[in-house]
């Protein structure tokens, strides 16, 4: 009986201590719930980042990255803490939640979602439409020239001398040694920042951008079938708000034209019409300028041959009042050549093109196209006087024997 009764006690005391080791366990497990970040406020888990214990450190940047985008304010806020463990943590977990949230973006954006709010898409969406292509170079922007895109909303008084800066490291990239390459997003971004009349942009500026405009990249995609349309819209919104503005200075016009003329961009045709118009003009009787080789009537020859490459039989009119234009185009001639070449010569030529002619046919001598301006400039002209007068003959029988259109 008596062992009975001390094995009865001993287990009821065994039972009791178990009882209350679970009890201090559930106890200790409640308190280690309420002792985790999980259970943290969005500021607690900010203070946790520079707790005194590794891993409650860890833990809390875990329960950061989980909570989201709601946590990006108070990180901002953190990365200018008093604590420099905390600055360091906040400031490296603001760059990865961010570009996290704007990958996410992006995909979901260029899917069409609707609520997706992305920095100064709304004036650009208003400028080139909602399209998927449209979006697709959108997001390529974005990654490439999100700074600038972010300046041009927040601080247009800065644009002037970031895009310059800008241009100025394309520039480098471009022709230093690694001859880094220049994406459609990078071209669209520079052009789009650059086309607000409200925003002052000064020569200067514009003018780095002849090296963009020349990048065998950015040539590239205005020619892909797949980005040449939304790239192009960008392109001539620029020239659009540029020539209005007068922006250009006349070196930065004419690189604008030949980039027009080389790659087919139809809306160089405004750029050719307006140096010609003053050209005509008693401002420039005497002259605009030498850029290089390029002198002022080889200048309008090209832009004669761009109306003739981008134009229609509704710029024939236009063309004609150049027939009697007698100037002579300063080209390099072999010694004792007689080769000559007036403005009506190349207007005539131009005219012929857009009518579906052969210049050939009308006695041009020498005449050879070329890939990228129609035609080679020093193939324009005759020997002759005589070969000249032929040529504008024949044109004017050929119109006589057409029938009157009404």
């Amino acid at each position: 009986m008596l062992e009975n009764s001390t094995l009865d006690r001993r287990s009821l005391i065994l039972v009791a201590l178990l009882t209350i080791a679970i009890g201090v366990g559930a106890v200790g497990h409640v308190f280690a719930q309420e002792e985790s970040p999980s259970a943290n406020t969005d500021e607690d888990l900010i203070a946790l980042l520079g707790d005194q214990q590794y891993a409650v450190r860890e833990q809390a940047e875990d329960q950061i990255m989980q909570r989201g985008a709601v946590m990006l304010p108070l990180l901002r806020a953190a990365r200018k803490s008093p604590d420099p463990e905390i600055r360091l943590r906040a400031s490296t977990l603001y760059r990865q939640l961010s570009d996290r949230i704007r990958k996410e973006n992006f995909s979901r954006f260029a899917e069409m979602a609707k609520d997706v709010d992305l920095p100064g898409w709304e004036p650009f969406k208003d400028r080139h439409g909602d399209t998927r292509e449209m979006r697709k170079l959108y997001v390529s922007i974005l990654k490439e020239e999100w700074d600038v895109i972010v300046a041009l909303e927040t601080q247009p008084q800065i644009m002037d001398y970031l895009l310059f800066q800008r241009a100025n490291k394309i520039r480098e990239e471009l022709y230093g040694p690694n001859h880094v390459q220049i994406s459609a997003g990078t071209a669209a971004a520079m052009l789009h920042a650059t086309s607000f009349e409200n925003i002052r942009i000064t020569s200067p500026t514009m003018d780095q951008l002849k090296f963009l405009l020349a990048a065998p990249q950015v040539t590239s995609s205005l020619q892909d079938p797949e980005n040449a349309g939304p790239l192009l819209s960008v392109f001539d919104q620029w020239l659009e708000t540029n020539l209005k503005s007068g922006r250009f200075t006349q070196e930065m016009r004419f690189v604008v034209l030949t980039t027009c003329l080389r790659e087919g961009i139809k809306s160089g045709k405004i750029v050719a019409k307006q140096m010609l118009d003053e050209r005509a003009s008693p401002l420039y009787q005497n002259g605009f300028g030498q850029f290089g080789a390029i002198n002022a009537t080889q200048q309008m020859m090209y832009a004669m041959l761009a109306i003739a490459k981008l134009g229609g039989k509704e710029d024939i009119e236009y063309l004609n009042q150049y027939f009697e234009n007698e100037t002579e185009v300063s080209l390099p001639t072999v010694q004792g050549d007689q080769f000559n070449t007036q403005l009506r010569d190349v207007a005539l030529v131009a005219v012929l093109h857009i009518s579906g002619e052969d210049p050939k046919e009308f006695g041009y001598p020498r005449i050879s196209t070329d890939p990228n301006f129609l035609y080679n400039i020093r193939s324009i002209g005759f020997t002759t006087a005589e070969q000249r007068e032929q040529a504008f003959r024949k044109w004017d029988k050929a119109q006589k024997s057409q029938p009157d259109e009404k």
